[in-house]
């Protein structure tokens, strides 16, 4: 029996609340290797030493990060890699987005020429009013650029189109990172925490947000920097636009070491709010777990020292965020100053007017915006871009287990089983499965038995393709099943698995997943046929009914019923049970049994089971002992051996 010490360790660190936030970062972490990357010495050093102090995840981030940084030599190639999400954001095929976008450039360029001629026209108005004339004119011109400058004109064509842009980019990356997940292979679900990879995915919304600022920010407000730096030249001459430059140096040289000082901060935050949302995910889906050992004050402690190290962490960010932002707003009214004194000295010298002076106080407002606004948001790519780097590695991530290029549909299997001396193991260490031959014929039932452990469920993985074996072949009607594309394999495959897994819908809904295109009249068969039509019809809302999260509203016999109905319903050639009777009673095992003798008619059946009562009449019963076949026959001649069966067998039925 497998030694489960180090899975449930973990927890134990979080038994006494004044731990705080050091225990947190230990909780769950889960060190992620990959042999075919590279480090150097001390990055190595901590990889190598992550299954004894579990490198968190921020550590893991640093690592893989550095050492892309010195496999393509700086930061430049680095952010290269986000180009993975180009084609998700870019419409390639979609012409209602292009034209938005398009849209989107003209109204940009319009409103930079409105930001100059919106101030230019109130100068004038300023220098009609200062030589007597009326300026009703002037005035209503500028009325006018008002109108088309703001959100009743321009604004408001902007604001409709960038809607379909936004949700053009959202649409594309949230289903193509949720594609991803669920095309990764068993060995990546299995080494990772389901609520981590949803807040990953969920961060992954500021690849989004990094499309949307560049585009539909830093993009306009570039050029009107340039545009401004243009018309003070040919308004005021050399100087004043020299010092804007100079100013604007400055707020980027402030704005980019600032960011750095708050980079590491607004990682742990993020990294924070992920383990305070994997608690609550763990805690809120494990409720019964939590009930039957009444955790419920250990839950809430942890929860809360979660809640703490979130606020802790966002605190700390938070508040070098207000010191930095204090700083860099101190250099807005400095700019100011110095631009009004060099305009005043242009009046002074009769090379300006006081409408120019008036055109700079409106015009300011057009200058200092776009520079707040670049630099503004120049920090909150650097926080999209820390948010998006766990979906990116996500992204990065390839499965193990893929279609081989030549691959082709097989739907009509006739469902015989063969394997041909397959190898296969976990770790390179440890054998899993040695030498192992077993063939089935239509029709024929072969079940595995063994102690928890000896690699029965092992081999149904690998029938299933969750895993590719270490050597040797396993064939279906004398076809690899490498030569299978994966879902045409496991849709000839039907699978009652050990602890059957139910959405929180409807009967009706849990049973059609098997079959989309079931009607009505097929499911209410397959469950007479498993036995539970009529305890369903017993139910307030019978087919209606909803089952509750994971089944908690249905018994574990009614739950496995309804796994074994979903199979029915499926039809395949080819059908697993593991462990399909073991929450049943006697009466209900009789019942279930002759339901799947009639199954199992021309179907190949593999059968998973500790209740020796089950597979009596099983055609060829196998024992598996450290991945070893040991004992093959039917239930009659291994009695008759006297070996390990027969030992099982004693203990269970007795002599």
């Amino acid at each position: 029996m497998e030694d489960r010490s180090a899975e449930v360790s973990p927890l134990l660190y979080t038994q006494s609340v004044d731990m705080g936030c050091q225990d947190h970062d230990r909780l769950y972490n889960t060190c992620e290797t990959n042999r075919e990357q590279s480090f150097d010495r001390e990055d190595e050093a901590i990889w190598r030493d992550c299954s004894d102090s579990e490198v968190d995840d921020t550590t893991s981030i640093k690592i893989r990060r550095a050492s892309r940084l010195k496999e393509i030599g700086g930061w430049i190639g680095y952010l290269k890699d986000f180009s993975i999400f180009f084609p998700y954001i870019i419409p390639k095929k979609d012409r209602t987005v292009q034209a938005c976008i398009i849209l989107n450039l003209l109204c940009l360029i319009g409103n930079r020429i409105l930001n100059v001629l919106v101030p230019r026209q109130l100068g004038l108005v300023a220098d009609q009013l200062l030589k007597g004339q009326s300026p009703i004119k002037a005035l209503l011109i500028w009325l006018v650029l008002s109108l088309l400058n703001e959100e009743s004109g321009i604004g408001l064509i902007q604001s409709l189109i960038k809607i379909p842009i936004k949700q053009f980019s959202y649409r594309q990356i949230s289903n193509a990172s949720f594609n991803h997940i669920m095309n990764l292979s068993l060995d990546y679900h299995s080494e990772r925490d389901s609520a981590e990879v949803m807040k990953a995915i969920e961060q992954g919304e500021a690849l989004a947000n990094i499309l949307e600022t560049l585009i539909l920010e830093i993009l306009p407000t570039t050029l009107d920097l340039i545009v401004a730096f243009g018309f003070l030249y040919w308004k005021f001459g050399i100087y004043v636009p020299l010092v804007m430059a100079i100013a604007s140096v400055v707020f980027m040289c402030l704005q980019v070491i600032t960011s750095k000082w708050n980079i590491d901060n607004r990682r742990q935050s993020a990294r924070a709010q992920r383990e305070e949302s994997r608690v609550m995910h763990q805690a809120v889906q494990g409720w019964q777990n939590v009930a039957y050992f009444n955790m419920f004050q250990f839950e809430s402690l942890r929860f809360g020292g979660a809640v703490g190290a979130q606020l802790a962490a966002s605190a700390k960010w938070s508040r070098q965020e207000a010191y930095t932002q204090a700083l860099l707003e101190s250099m807005i009214p400095t700019t100011f100053s110095t631009l009004a004194g060099l305009v005043f000295y242009e009046i002074h010298q009769g090379k300006a007017t006081a409408g120019d002076f008036v055109f700079l106080i409106q015009y300011w407002d057009h200058l200092i915006f776009p520079l707040k606004m670049l630099f503004h948001e120049y920090r909150f790519i650097m926080s999209d871009l820390i948010d998006a780097e766990r979906l990116m590695a996500l992204l990065q991530t390839k499965p193990s287990i893929i279609d081989q290029e030549d691959a082709q549909d097989y739907q009509k299997a006739v469902g015989r089983v063969d394997f041909e001396q397959v190898n296969f193991s976990y770790h390179p260490t440890k054998a899993t499965i040695q030498n192992l031959t077993i063939s089935a014929a239509p029709g024929q039932t072969v079940a595995f038995v063994g102690e928890t452990g000896a690699g029965k469920s092992t081999i149904i993985k690998l029938l299933l393709r969750f895993y590719d074996v270490d050597s040797g072949h396993i064939h279906i009607d004398g076809r690899d099943i490498r030569s299978m594309t994966l879902n045409s394999l496991r849709s000839i495959i039907g699978v009652v698995p050990q602890d059957p897994m139910l959405f929180n819908a409807t009967i009706l809904e849990n049973l059609r997943y098997a079959r989309i295109s079931a009607s009505d009249h097929e499911i209410f068969d397959a469950c007479r046929a498993a036995s539970i039509h009529d305890n369903i019809l017993g139910f307030r809302n019978g087919y209606n009914t909803k089952v509750g999260e994971n089944g908690i509203k249905l018994s574990g016999g009614e739950i496995q019923r309804l796994a074994i109905a979903r199979v029915f319903l499926k039809g395949p050639p080819i059908i697993v049970f593991d462990e399909a009777t073991s929450s049943m009673d006697s009466n209900t095992e009789r019942t279930i049994q002759q339901a799947l003798d009639s199954l199992k008619v021309g179907r190949t059946t593999f059968i998973i089971a500790h209740r020796l009562s089950t597979i009596v009449g099983a055609d060829k019963i196998l024992v598996v002992q450290n991945g070893r076949i040991i004992e093959s026959g039917t239930h009659n001649e291994l009695k008759e051996m006297k070996g390990v069966y027969n030992d099982l067998w004693a203990k269970q039925i007795g002599n």
